[in-house]
Parts: C-alpha cells; structure tokens; sequence
C-alpha cells in the first residue's frame, strides 16, 4: 500500500546555513510540502521537539536534504535527524536522502552511500539545487504542484518585502548596535576559543591581546605571524561603509605602542560583513565562505583560519 507523506521534503542544516535554507524552500514552496523548522516552529511550540523531529525525518517526509558540513551531526537537533535519518536507512535505504555539501572542498559522511546522488551547491545555486530535489520527489513517486498565479505573485510579495526589511534593518540605529555588538562577541569568542586551543598545549601557547574599549581592535600572537580582528562603523544610523576583517601581519602588527623594526605588512584578510536574514536575525557573512555565523561560530573560523595560516609556532 502506497504511504501517504505529509511532507514532500524536509531540511536538515547546521543554523549557519539557515539563509541557505530559507531560500532553497521558498524556490520550491511552490511545487512542494517542504518541513523546515524555522517556519513551522510556532506550530509546533510545547511539544516534544525530540519525538517530533524523530517523527518527520524518520515517517513523515517522503525525502530529505541534508545541508552538510563536518560538523553536522554534532548539534543537538542534527544529532536527533541523523539518527532517524539512519535508522530510516537501515529499514528502507537511502533512496529518500539527497546530500549537498557546502564544505570547501566538498565532505560527505562516513556513512553516506558513495552512489548515492550530491546536489553540487556551488555549481547549481539554488534554482538548480530545487529542480534536482523535485526531480528526487518525483522519482519517489511524488507529485509537483503547480504553482498558481496568485502563489507566484505571494512569492514574489515575500521576496519584495524581504529586501526591503533587509535594507530598512541594515541602515538604522538598530543594525550599527547590532554590528557593534557582534564585534564585541567576535572579540570575546577569539579570547575564549584562545583559552579552549591552549588547554592541549604545553608548547607554542596562543595570546590575545584587546583594547580595553568594547568592541574594540584585537590582537592574537603565538605563530610566526600574528592576527589582529576589527570592526568600524562609519555612521550612527547606517551600516553604509562599515568594514571588518581579519588580518594576518608579518614583520609585527599594527597595535598602540607596539616596537615594530620594519613596517608590518598584511599577509592575508578574511572580511565579514553583517547581514540581516529572513529569520529576522543578524549575522555575520564571509566572502569566502557560504553560510551565516553567529560572532562565537565567526570566532572559531577565525582561529581555524589563523591556525592555518599563520606559519609555524614563533
């Protein structure tokens, strides 16, 4: 006897990769029941979140796009919808889960069927990606709505009216505070995640160095080059011209009474730029890297790309 789903397809994904998300299942809302929490959490308010999402990952969804990352899987809601996932596998096979990577280069899970089908994000953006994850729906014997005049014209509303809550939210006194903010948090995560690296080291020991003003410039040293993180907004009311990076320096680093013998020169620069996202929250978006993070998850990118980057231990 045919299952009747109650979903089409659900998401999994890391919260980084929410804005992401959100516009892979508005492209496909129109053809599809899609299950991504952010919309259906009022819904689901007071219940139990972990026998929920048991049951959608695990029952209820005729296939699912997991949006992965190494570090899928290790959250607390990414570990509940990976074991249903796999036991749902164990039961019926893989045939309902579609991967898309968004780790450069790309990674999949141990696990994951070699054979079974990759959604190349980078190579097909989001149209591309929903056209794969339909076809997937029919192939399990799904069928697409067709999107009706008036659906379309909604979209198009939500999409129109998104960029304009964006601009109006990046450009007031609300989203310089926001930025200021986040730096402050950037600031206090590289400290933090300095204290977390140092704790399995008894040699070539990582410093942070910060001004004492919030969301002020900081510094970290301890490789053979060193890194310095800042934020500046240029007006009260508007993120127009705002800019943050970090910046690994040789020969020194630029700091306040610092003795450098030659003019320290910048070696490499990550920028991150705060943005605002469906989910009406702010966040930080990198150039070389997809997804939005959080100042603690920026923090530990950082550190990572600094660890990386920085030359052997000084």
């Amino acid at each position: 006897m045919e299952q009747i789903f109650e979903y089409d397809v659900a998401f999994s994904f890391l919260a980084k990769d929410e804005n992401i998300t959100f516009q892979l299942n508005d492209a496909l809302k129109g053809s599809l029941k899609t299950f991504l929490y952010s919309e259906q959490q009022k819904r689901l308010a007071g219940t139990d979140g972990e026998a929920t999402f048991a049951s959608v990952f695990g029952q209820k969804s005729c296939s699912m796009v997991i949006l992965y990352r190494e570090d899928w899987g290790t959250t607390p809601w990414t570990r509940i919808e990976e074991t249903s996932i796999r036991n749902r596998a164990y039961e019926s096979g893989y045939d309902f889960a579609l991967l898309m990577p968004l780790d450069k280069p790309p990674t999949k899970p141990k696990w994951f069927p070699q054979n079974r089908l990759w959604i190349g994000f980078e190579r097909w953006g989001i149209k591309g990606a929903a056209a794969v994850i339909e076809a997937r729906v029919q192939e399990l014997g799904g069928t697409l709505h067709r999107e009706t005049l008036e659906e379309r014209a909604a979209r198009h509303e939500r999409e129109t009216e998104f960029k304009r809550e964006r601009e109006a939210a990046l450009n007031s006194y609300e989203g310089v505070a926001a930025f200021e903010n986040a730096i402050e948090k950037t600031r206090i995560g590289i400290r933090d995640g300095i204290e977390r690296i140092n704790r399995g080291r008894k040699l070539n020991r990582l410093a942070f160095r910060g001004m004492p003003q919030p969301n002020g410039p900081c510094a970290v040293t301890g490789l053979r080059y060193a890194l310095t993180m800042q934020g500046r907004a240029l007006y009260s009311n508007t993120l127009e011209g705002a800019s943050s990076d970090a910046t690994i320096w040789k020969n020194g680093f630029p700091w306040p009474g610092a003795l450098n013998f030659d003019e320290p020169q910048k070696y490499r620069t990550l920028k991150f730029d705060l943005d605002y996202l469906p989910t009406q929250a702010y966040a930080w978006q990198t150039l070389d890297q997809d997804g939005a993070f959080s100042p603690e998850e920026l923090a530990d990118e950082i550190l990572k790309w600094y660890l990386d980057n920085g030359g052997d231990p000084a």
